[in-house]
């Protein structure tokens, strides 16, 4: 598969600080990324990882450059043309999980495929939470869920939603051994079907089972490492 589908241009991201200053957080940051591949994005702290995440995945304007997503440019769309292209284009597995606490893991498993008019079947619902080896009752509150549960089922909830593109921040955060490596089979599971993911991380090993990692140091990519197996990442 070699279809671009998303490419990055120029990137650059700056903040406001005080007195009329600002800060240069991405700085010139051009990459393409076909699909069915699984990229990484590391660094050391306050290398710019998850802002540009957030950029590249629409949700957060750059200050210059282009990002184009399966060929469209979403920063050019009204608000809710870009909502409905993010709901059924794309996902997002967030690190704060983003899970919505009046509902219950079940219900919340649920909602975006609700949102986008998808019948999730339960079979399907099960199917996955034994993939993740969710035990948990599901149908109690999200907050009575430990905090790798709670991440599990942010996962489990944006793959049901079945997008083509999904972008990852720090996503096995919270998650002991075996459960990021429960985690990892289900992404290179949803690489082999053919879905693109992108995912910002500080665990090298998750990098080094990524089939390419971009490496940023100070708002800037200092190197691109195609991975074959048991390639070490370092930065």
């Amino acid at each position: 598969m070699n279809d671009v589908v998303v490419s990055v241009k120029h990137l650059t991201k700056e903040v406001a600080l005080a007195q009329g200053n600002t800060l240069k957080v991405l700085d010139d940051i051009s990459f393409d990324v076909n699909q069915g591949v699984f990229v990484s994005i590391v660094g050391p702290s306050g290398s710019g990882k998850s802002t540009l995440l957030y950029c590249i995945s629409s949700l957060l304007p750059p200050s210059k450059g282009k990002i184009l997503i399966k060929g469209k440019s979403p920063y050019e769309w009204r608000a809710s043309k870009l909502a409905k292209f993010r709901r059924k284009e794309i996902g997002f597995i967030f690190q704060d999980f983003q899970l919505v606490s009046s509902l219950s893991a079940y219900d919340n498993l649920l909602l975006p495929g609700i949102l986008n008019g998808q019948k999730i079947k339960p079979p399907m619902v099960d199917a996955l939470a034994a993939k993740l080896e969710l035990t948990a009752e599901l149908h109690q509150s999200i907050d009575a869920l430990s905090g790798g549960e709670q991440q599990r089922v942010a996962i489990a909830r944006t793959v049901l939603a079945d997008p083509d593109i999904i972008f990852l921040d720090e996503p096995t955060s919270a998650l002991d051994t075996h459960s990021r490596q429960l985690v990892m089979k289900l992404f290179q599971e949803l690489v082999n079907q053919g879905k693109t993911l992108i995912m910002v991380t500080h665990d090298l090993e998750l990098a080094g089972e990524t089939s390419r990692s971009i490496v940023l140091r100070d708002g800037r990519i200092e190197r691109e490492i195609q991975m074959p197996a048991a390639e070490t990442v370092r930065i």
